[in-house]
């Protein structure tokens, strides 16, 4: 009974504003299906090119799922982070898994299990979003791949946000933000999931942090590279 108010204001909301693609505004989801298959994922030769000028030397390999040139995969990716529409985690988190059933064969060399670690905020950053646009990310994946998943990897601290810094200042403004809560991984596998790489410093800090920990190979998986 304590969710009825909640249910009636979500139907009102939804005659007053009904939910509508944010590319083409059909009615009925913030993407229609015809819209999500115009999203371009990187192929072998993109996502090599996307990987150049990446800083991760305690990653494996960073898999970059799409291209931040993509107009409409931007506005997707703005609209989640910075117009607070958690529901668009679902749909980016489905690009995701469609791109990682590509990348997941014998070339590439994925390990069968994999612990997925999403990259974490900041108490006061998650106060201001109200979620972590990652975590959402990572357990929707994780679900749909029957991969582990933690949230363990914490972050502290009053950084400023990587998004306004050089990549000097991002190397600098990133040491010692991440700390690991849980138990020694003992060789276990890491999948990290994140929204945008810029530099990889983020990714790379975190890696440094888990394989401290006892992680085995550590790679990343992102939306795309701003």
């Amino acid at each position: 009974m304590s969710n009825f108010p909640r249910k009636i204001r979500g139907f009102i909301l939804d005659i007053l504003f009904p939910i509508e693609c944010l590319n083409c505004q059909l009615e009925g989801a913030y993407l229609c299906k015809k819209c999500f298959r115009q999203i371009k994922f990187n192929d072998s030769f993109d996502l090599k090119r996307a990987q150049q000028n990446l800083k991760a030397p305690d990653l494996e390999k960073i898999f970059i799922a799409g291209n931040y040139e993509d107009k409409l995969l931007q506005n997707l990716i703005k609209k989640y982070k910075y117009g607070f529409i958690k529901p668009l985690g679902e749909i980016l988190a489905r690009f995701l898994i469609t791109f990682w059933n590509f990348q997941n064969d014998s070339k590439n060399k994925i390990p069968v299990s994999l612990l997925v670690i999403p990259i974490p905020l900041t108490d006061k950053r998650l106060r201001w979003r109200g979620f972590n646009q990652a975590e959402i990310l990572a357990r929707e994946f994780s679900h749909h791949f029957n991969y582990g998943i933690s949230l363990n990897l914490k972050r502290q601290g009053k950084q400023a946000p990587q998004a306004k810094l050089n990549e000097a200042e991002r190397l600098n403004n990133i040491q010692g933000v991440f700390s690991w809560t849980g138990e020694n991984l003992q060789g276990a596998d890491v999948l990290l999931i994140d929204d945008v790489v810029t530099t990889g410093a983020t990714l790379n800090e975190a890696a440094r942090i888990l394989k401290g920990v006892g992680a085995g190979a550590i790679y990343a998986l992102v939306l795309a590279k701003g």
